[in-house]
């Protein structure tokens, strides 16, 4: 029913107005709102000043959900001496502002209509039924509000959570490096210690070799040759 009532567009039957604004009107009752739209705009150029071509263009904009290029038109009806014509003029002005979520603004568009003609009974519904809307909002937005701090506070909570991990992260690899430095050090170190070990062993037995092979000449000097007896 709501939808009903927001989707209903206060028609103006044109007269005896241009044979273009006719077929316009044949045309956006059959629904062919493209082709109803280019022969209110052919009119138009006809009458530019025409407040009923303006609104016309506007119901036709308004079905083809181009509520803000709507507004315009209907905005140029304000004022006409055609009091109907101004009255649902601000009513489908409402529909458009209401479908574009401007709910404050579409109330004062349906105040406007009800003061223009107060027996609308379309304005009247819509009117409480926006502002029952803007209420349930209003309920609504502490809730929304304290959830989004709530999830702000997550979020804020998560991000020093992942950037304590990246500190410990960092903190381990430094560690890990430092004991990788500090083991090649030592196995370096030992390489080195086994190194000059194996040296001094091999120049120990070099030198045990040069004092065993000092004896040996020592030992052949010292006896001599061995010369049988001359008896």
């Amino acid at each position: 029913v709501v939808v009903i009532c927001l989707l209903a567009i206060h028609s103006v039957q044109a007269g005896s107005v241009h044979s273009k604004v006719k077929e316009g009107n044949k045309l956006f009752a059959e629904g062919k709102f493209d082709e109803a739209l280019n022969r209110y705009q052919d009119a138009l150029l006809s009458d530019p000043e025409s407040p009923l071509i303006h609104y016309n263009i506007g119901n036709t904009l308004y079905k083809k959900k181009k509520y803000e290029e709507a507004i315009r038109s209907f905005q140029k009806v304000i004022g006409t001496e055609n009091v109907t014509l101004e009255a649902n003029s601000y009513y489908n002005m409402g529909n458009c502002l209401y479908r574009l979520g401007k709910l404050p603004e579409s109330i004062l568009a349906y105040q406007q209509a009800l003061k223009l003609n107060p027996n609308d009974m379309d304005a009247k519904y819509n009117l409480e039924y926006v502002r029952r809307k803007l209420k349930e909002q209003a309920k609504k937005q502490p809730l929304a509000a304290q959830q989004q701090q709530q999830q702000k506070q997550k979020q804020d909570n998560q991000n020093k959570k992942d950037q304590q991990q990246k500190q410990q992260q960092k903190q381990q690899q430094k560690q890990q490096k430092q004991t990788q430095q500090k083991e090649q050090q030592q196995k370096k170190q030992q390489q080195e210690m086994t190194k000059k070990d194996a040296e001094r062993i091999l120049d120990a037995l070099k030198n045990e070799e040069k004092e065993l092979q000092k004896k040996r000449k020592v030992q052949v000097s010292g006896k001599g040759f061995y010369v049988e007896k001359d008896w």
